[in-house]
C-alpha cells in the first residue's frame, strides 16, 4: 500500500468518526430532551398513584389498578435514568491503564448472571498488553452493557469470548456469542437509542456503548455470521511508548 492510499483511508476514517460524533450528539440532545419532558409526569403519576393508595385501602379493584400504576411508572422512571444516562453523561476523566484490567472486573462483577446460565467466558487479554488512556468506570459501563447483551442473546450452556489483541493501530477486544445470527437491518441499527428487539427493555444500552468508546477516541463494530456467532468488536488507541 502505498503513503497516498494510507493517507486516503485514514482521512476516510476519520470522516467516518466524525459522521458518527455528531450522529450521537444528536441523538444525546434528543434523549435528554425527551428524558426532561417525561420526567416530570412520571414523578406526578406516582405520586398521585401513592395518594390514592393512601386514601383507599378497602377496594380491592381499586388497589389492584392502583399497583398497575405503580409498576408502570417504575418502568417510566427506569426509562428516564437510562434516557438521561446516554443523554447527559459524566465527562470522562482519562488515564493510562489496561483495558483488559477492566474486563476483568467486569467478569467478576457479572459472575452470578454468568452462573445463572451456565455460560463460561475465555478472556484472552492481548500479549504484549496494552495500555490506553481511559475512564475506568465509564469503561466497565460500556464493557457490562456489552457483556449483558451478549448473554441475554447466548443459548444457553454456551461459551461466550473475548479475545483482545494490539497492533500499530490500536488495541481491540472483541467479544463473541454462539447465538442465532442477527439479522442486517438490526445490525445496522444496533447503536441507535430506543433500537430494541427485547420486551421490556429501553434500546439504550448499546447506544451507551457507542457513546462510551467514541468518548474514549475510539469505535465499535457490530457483525453477525451463520456457524460463527455475533461479534462486538471494541477498539481504542493505544499510549505509544507505553
Amino acid at each position: 500500500m502505498t503513503s497516498v492510499d494510507s493517507d486516503a483511508l485514514r482521512d476516510e476514517s476519520s470522516a467516518v468518526r466524525a459522521r458518527s460524533r455528531e450522529r450521537a450528539s444528536i441523538a444525546q440532545s434528543t434523549a435528554a430532551g425527551i428524558a426532561h419532558e417525561l420526567r416530570n409526569p412520571a414523578f406526578a403519576i406516582a405520586s398521585a398513584a401513592q395518594l390514592l393508595r393512601y386514601r383507599i385501602s378497602d377496594d380491592p379493584v381499586i388497589e389492584k389498578n392502583i399497583g398497575r400504576i405503580l409498576r408502570e411508572a417504575e418502568r417510566l422512571n427506569a426509562f428516564v435514568a437510562a434516557l438521561l444516562e446516554y443523554g447527559r453523561p459524566a465527562p470522562v476523566r482519562l488515564s493510562p491503564a489496561d483495558p483488559d484490567d477492566v474486563w476483568v472486573d467486569v467478569l467478576a462483577t457479572h459472575r452470578g448472571t454468568l452462573e445463572s446460565k451456565a455460560l463460561l467466558v475465555d478472556h484472552v487479554p492481548a500479549q504484549p498488553r496494552a495500555t490506553c488512556n481511559i475512564d475506568r468506570e465509564q469503561l466497565a459501563t460500556a464493557f457490562g452493557n456489552a457483556l449483558v447483551n451478549a448473554v441475554e442473546a447466548a443459548p444457553e450452556g454456551t461459551d461466550l469470548s473475548i479475545i483482545s489483541r494490539a497492533d500499530e493501530s490500536g488495541w481491540h477486544s472483541s467479544l463473541r456469542n454462539g447465538g442465532p445470527t442477527v439479522p442486517r437491518e438490526t445490525l445496522e441499527r444496533a447503536f441507535a437509542p430506543l433500537v430494541t428487539t427485547k420486551t421490556g427493555r429501553t434500546g439504550i444500552g448499546l447506544a451507551v456503548v457507542e457513546r462510551v468508546v467514541g468518548e474514549h477516541g475510539g469505535h465499535v463494530a457490530l457483525a453477525s455470521e451463520a456457524g460463527v456467532g455475533t461479534t462486538l468488536t471494541f477498539s481504542l488507541p493505544v499510549v505509544r511508548g507505553a
